[in-house]
């Protein structure tokens, strides 16, 4: 990258600052090209960008820098979850839904999703990591990655741990409002245990979340990771570039084909590193010939390498959002006027220096191994359009932490490089519609306990959380997801599998790596930002 003459040290600065040069012509050979320029293309830029000798280059199909003053203010995040800053990518109809299709919001444009999410830090259980050891991926159990987490994570002392340094903040919830704590305190009335730390030695029950924020600020990939790299001349972010296909000689990457503004390039390049998620990565392999034969035939495609597992085990969270009516207390949408912004624009301080305050993680049977079910107390509601409602109200957002339910992503027969045939197959196994309808139960009983119960009205949409019938109708009516799609190029060694554990590389070649969600063989448990994020930093020594 062209380094800039700013003498800025703000992150955001840095980005401003460097940010002409991303419109630049696309170098035309390099020894590393990652494609996504997500949480993990930010991480691995950064990283193998520090070896002066090594010319990496950072493609990103959405314009967005990452530093627009929206991405940068917490408060706004709800605002970001449609427009430039998403692709609209909607599922096909879902089945087990009445045939709605669902919206399925994932970051475009530098740092991804971690640009544009709502910040909530989780680790994931171990549980999550030893199942993937058990299941192929060997060197990725809890003992495995641990460590990694503690290199990425930078977190203050009054988390109750000491002291971290670290790359990314890793902050407590502040400025909490009253409504929060009296969720806290209805859980410990409910008998729900609670934990200062979801991502310490107790995982489950009540508490307040960790976020990804730093002194009232995101602090993304893009913040965290890839500003202070922008200096190196041997980096080069290109955004707005679309890469349609991987050059491939039988299992040898040669480079990329790429769409830029000024037209289609071709970048040489001795490694491809796909970071593109879970939705965009198994459609670029299946582009470039590798993937189920039968399929790419289909499309029209001569198959390079045929692999299978290319695009199956699509995972998610199934989240389902009842909201109640607010009678003592101010969400946050109706607590943000010209005070609340004062606040925020001279110390960072207030309702828009914030937005995941607090939750729950906890199992909807004693008997089960591990937590199966989480809720984030949101300070807003949204109504069937998307908008904030104008209500006070708030949401408890529930989602399935460990669904048996697997879909698929394939290419659309009538435009292959166009937005993929997206089939999350939501909640058609019993096991996740049970998860829920427990879920939805656990968390009106604590509702109805502790103080909360004197702040809050009726459930909106359920009168009676015993009958096993009106809640599955709430739920089939108004499920949706929580934005977290995974395991489309899952690790492993074993037939379906696309990815090997120990170097990322895409099975049957020699020099086409993958970094992202799609490698998890299970979802973890929670938000999946800190784990991408993990998955990046060991590739970083992988490749």
């Amino acid at each position: 990258m062209t380094s800039t003459t700013s003498n800025a040290t703000d992150p955001y600065e840095l980005v401003t600052a460097a940010s002409a040069a991303f419109s630049e012509p696309v170098p035309a050979d390099v020894d590393v090209v990652i494609v996504g320029g997500g949480p993990a293309g930010c991480v691995l830029a950064a990283r193998l960008s520090a070896d002066p000798h090594r010319q990496v280059l950072l493609l990103e199909a959405g314009d967005t820098t990452g530093a627009e003053h929206a991405s940068q203010v917490p408060g706004l995040a709800f605002s970001l979850l449609t427009g430039q800053n998403a692709w609209p990518d909607v599922t096909e109809p879902q089945t087990a839904l009445h045939n709605r299709p669902v919206y399925l919001a994932q970051g475009r444009g530098l740092g991804g999703g971690s640009s544009m999410n709502m910040m909530a830090w989780f680790r994931g259980h171990p549980e999550d990591f030893n199942g993937w050891a058990r299941s192929g991926a060997t060197g990725w159990g809890w003992n495995d990655v641990a460590g990694t987490f503690d290199v990425i994570e930078e977190r203050e002392p009054r988390t109750g741990r000491a002291g971290q340094r670290g790359v990314i903040a890793v902050t407590p919830a502040r400025d909490v409002s009253a409504l929060p704590l009296a969720f806290l305190a209805g859980a410990d009335a409910a008998g729900m245990p609670i934990t200062t730390d979801f991502n310490g030695d107790v995982r489950e029950g009540a508490g307040l979340f960790a976020s990804n924020i730093r002194e009232g600020r995101r602090d993304s990939t893009v913040t965290a990771y890839l500003a202070p790299a922008l200096h190196r001349p041997n980096l080069h972010v290109r955004n707005g570039v679309t890469v349609s296909r991987i050059h491939l000689t039988q299992g040898h990457a040669t480079g990329v084909l790429a769409q830029t503004p000024g037209g289609t390039v071709t970048v040489t390049a001795k490694k491809v590193i796909v970071t593109a998620g879970a939705i965009r990565t198994p459609q670029l392999l299946m582009l470039s010939g590798i993937g189920a034969a039968a399929h790419l035939h289909e499309r029209g495609i001569s198959p390079v390498i045929d692999l299978p597992g290319v695009g199956q085990n699509l995972q998610d969270h199934p989240m389902i959002t009842p909201m109640w009516s607010v009678i003592d207390g101010s969400p946050l949408a109706n607590t943000v006027g010209e005070a609340e912004q004062s606040a925020y624009t001279l110390a960072r301080r207030g309702p828009l220096a914030t937005l995941s305050q607090a939750g729950a993680i906890f199992r909807t049977d004693p008997d089960l191994a591990a937590p199966d079910v989480q809720m984030t107390l949101t300070l807003l509601g949204l109504d069937d359009t998307g908008q904030l409602r104008p209500d006070p109200v708030i949401t408890a957002a529930l989602s399935v932490l460990a669904p048996t339910s697997r879909g698929t992503v394939r290419l659309r027969p009538d435009d292959p490089g166009g937005q993929p045939v997206i089939d999350p197959r939501y909640l058609t196994t019993d096991h996740d519609m049970a998860a829920l309808r427990a879920g939805l139960r656990h968390i009106e009983r604590v509702f109805r306990s502790g103080p909360l119960k004197n702040a809050i009205g009726q459930a909106l949409s359920i009168t009676d959380f015993a009958d096993d019938d009106e809640l599955d109708s709430f739920i089939r009516n108004n499920a949706g997801t929580e934005w977290h799609p995974s395991g489309t190029c899952r690790m492993g060694t074993s037939p379906g599998t696309v990815v090997d554990p120990d170097t990322l590389l895409v099975h049957g070649t020699d020099n086409v790596h993958i970094a992202d969600s799609s490698v998890m063989p299970t979802i973890t448990r929670g938000n999946i930002q800190a784990p991408v994020i993990m998955i990046a930093e060991r590739a970083s020594t992988r490749i």
